[in-house]
């Protein structure tokens, strides 16, 4: 958490406050980041930000504004994200060959798997999560020639505040893994769905 964090003495940790509904936010966490990587440019933007809700199914009477928020924060807000990081992805791009997205999605966010589920997950997260995973297929097409990739990963199950303490991982058990994916990813594994333990998720 970010309290935990504020304790770890290092030159390369810079703690940003960042609300991804709020485009003043945004703009703020964007100027501060280009003045710490300069020329450099940023290497990685990995879009964790999420929010979960509990409605189960379509035949649920649903609330808009919530519903509203779902896809704002799960959908919309990495669109807008990368979209603003941009510029600086394709400065590392330039400089050292490729730069990265990572997009922490689901694995209630596949179409394919949806079918085969015994359960009933959350209709309005998985389809917040769905959303995001196009996302991932669009940007890893069309910004391609700028050196810029796109992947999706589900962290699996993991104990945090939305996951609860019923979850099978905790979080270095997700975090390690997924961590070392990300940092490891090449051309072939643009704008592809992936574990955090390397297992490929059908879209």
């Amino acid at each position: 958490k970010f309290q935990d964090l504020k304790l770890i003495d290092s030159p390369k940790l810079h703690l940003i406050s960042l609300e991804v509904s709020s485009e003043e936010s945004i703009a703020n966490a964007v100027a501060l980041v280009s003045t710490i990587v300069g020329e450099a440019g940023l290497d990685i933007l990995i879009n964790n930000a999420g929010i979960y809700h509990t409605m189960l199914c379509a035949d649920e009477i649903p609330n808009k504004a919530e519903l509203l928020q779902i896809f704002e924060i799960n959908s919309i807000a990495p669109l807008i994200l990368s979209n603003k990081f941009r510029a600086l992805l394709k400065k590392a791009a330039t400089k050292k060959g490729s730069a990265q997205i990572a997009n922490i999605s689901s694995g209630l966010g596949s179409l394919e798997m949806a079918l085969l589920a015994s359960d009933r997950p959350p209709v309005v997260y998985a389809m917040s999560k769905a959303a995001l995973n196009m996302l991932t297929r669009k940007l890893s097409s069309e910004w391609k020639e700028d050196g810029i990739r796109a992947t999706s990963f589900c962290p699996g199950w993991v104990r945090t505040d939305m996951g609860t303490q019923a979850a099978a991982l905790d979080l270095d058990e997700s975090t390690g893994p997924l961590s070392q994916l990300i940092r490891s990813l090449q051309e072939d594994n643009n704008g592809l769905y992936y574990s955090y333990n390397g297992d490929r998720i059908p879209w």
